[in-house]
């Protein structure tokens, strides 16, 4: 009985294997390059950073001066009525025409092209930091999926050893009745017990799965070795990095505002929602450009048939929007209706952030105390157990209270593995929020496995 409990605490703690297992186990690091290969959340990002770099290009494009050549061919075939003192006259006039041109203009005064520009910047500064976003969700949601499977195999470890001890209880009654010491209703108690572990065991299988779907669907392909569990020494470890870190609540705050990368694409894209209304206005101002142009025509008309022109212009072009049927006031409502939509969503994602910097840093704080008071939870629920168990022998308690005093202490195991994965997952979900997460905090987590 001892031997069995003693193998479930060491495989609710940590789930540490034994080393040549944990050499060919697939760490979180491996893991995590995979997800940069393969994850397809993280590719989506990808192109569309790239496909937003293109903004700044396509703004500035309407700058730049710009070339063209326009060349046109007709076969003509005209009716000329011509009045005359002897009467009208009709001629049958068929000719070929043709017409070339080189065009340079260059836009001197524009400030819907100006805005336009400035827009494209904003929104390619947007896809950057939207892109950096990614690769560090990718950190947080890969170590999640990571440590849920990793939970779920200590949920069924738990649960395994839980029925064996169920067994064991289950074959003492069963001689505790034979000898007249016991009651059917024990049996009973501990047959209703085991259902309830095998269904919990169910739910953990099931559990599994799911996690490793996910990890599945992140790194690319199903993981032909185990993952690699918790070592020995990381408890030791966070815990004195934790002791390291004296940043505040408010300090953290700060950096979230400065440098999540959420909150500098959602800000940048407000920046393109603002030139957007200012391009929409100035749908209202004169445009003003400078234009060269070599022109080549040939019998461009009835009268000109057989004559040719080249024609060299260079000069300026003026064009005062006067009326558009509405369009202009419209879009600049709708524009500005959708910067003061950015606006507010810009307030909540903030306040949002802000909130889960909060909880995520209260998880890290309260790191040492929630995983003491767990470790106690189960040192205790462990002795609680044996000294029942003395008492049953001495007819002092019941299997009942056996059941109750096992039940509690495997409860407690489960929530003392479950607080360590989430303190890792909080502490690189702090950084991540924070916009601090980088490579060396990714192999710093990758080393506690």
């Amino acid at each position: 009985m001892r031997l069995l409990r003693s193998t479930a605490v060491k495989l609710s703690i940590g789930c540490w294997l034994c080393l040549p297992l944990a050499a060919q186990a697939l760490d979180f690091q491996t893991a995590y390059d995979y997800a940069r290969q393969y994850d397809p959340t993280l590719l989506a990002a990808q192109n569309a950073r790239d496909a937003g770099q293109q903004e700044r290009a396509l703004g500035r494009s309407r700058l730049l001066p710009t070339l063209g050549y326009r060349y046109s061919y007709a076969r003509n075939h005209s009716d000329v009525e011509q009045s005359t003192p002897r009467g009208t006259t009709t001629n049958d006039m068929r000719y070929s025409s043709h017409t070339s041109a080189v065009t340079l203009t260059q836009p001197l005064l524009d400030a819907a092209a100006f805005a336009q520009y400035q827009a494209g910047k904003a929104r390619a500064e947007a896809a950057e930091a939207t892109l950096a976003r990614a690769y560090q969700a990718l950190a947080v949601r890969v170590l999640q999926a990571y440590t849920d499977a990793l939970y779920a195999e200590d949920d069924i470890a738990l649960a395994e050893a839980h029925l064996r001890a169920l067994e064991e209880e289950s074959e003492k009654s069963a001689q505790f009745v034979a000898y007249g010491e016991g009651t059917r209703t024990d049996q009973l108690e501990i047959a209703a017990q085991t259902r309830l572990v095998e269904a919990r065991l169910i739910e953990a299988e099931d559990r599994l799965q799911d996690a490793h779907n996910a990890l599945d669907l992140l790194i690319g392909q199903r993981p032909a070795t185990p993952l690699a569990p918790l070592r020995p020494e990381a408890w030791a470890m966070l815990a004195a990095q934790a002791q390291a870190s004296d940043t505040t609540l408010d300090e953290w705050q700060t950096l979230a505002l400065a440098h999540n990368p959420e909150l500098a694409a959602q800000r940048s894209a407000l920046d393109a929602s603002r030139h957007q209304v200012h391009a929409q206005y100035a749908g209202h101002l004169p445009t003003v450009q400078l234009y060269a142009r070599s022109q080549i025509s040939d019998s461009s008309s009835e009268n000109t048939i057989g004559q040719r022109y080249d024609t060299d212009s260079i000069g300026v072009e003026v064009n005062l929007p006067l009326y558009s049927g509405g369009r202009v006031v419209a879009a600049s409502r709708q524009a500005q209706s959708t910067f003061e939509q950015q606006r507010h969503e810009l307030d909540a994602a903030t306040a949002e952030i802000l909130n889960d910097v909060e909880r995520q840093y209260r998880l890290v704080r309260s790191r040492q105390r929630r995983e003491e008071a767990y470790r106690q939870s189960v040192e205790a629920a462990t002795q609680r157990v044996e000294a029942t168990q003395r008492s049953l022998e001495g007819g002092e308690r019941t299997h009942l209270d056996v059941l109750d005093a096992e039940s509690q202490r495997f409860e407690a195991l489960r929530d003392l593995a479950r607080a360590r994965y989430d303190y890792l997952v909080a502490w690189l979900s702090l950084r991540w929020q924070a916009g601090q997460l980088d490579d060396s905090d990714i192999a710093q987590v990758a080393n506690y496995f």
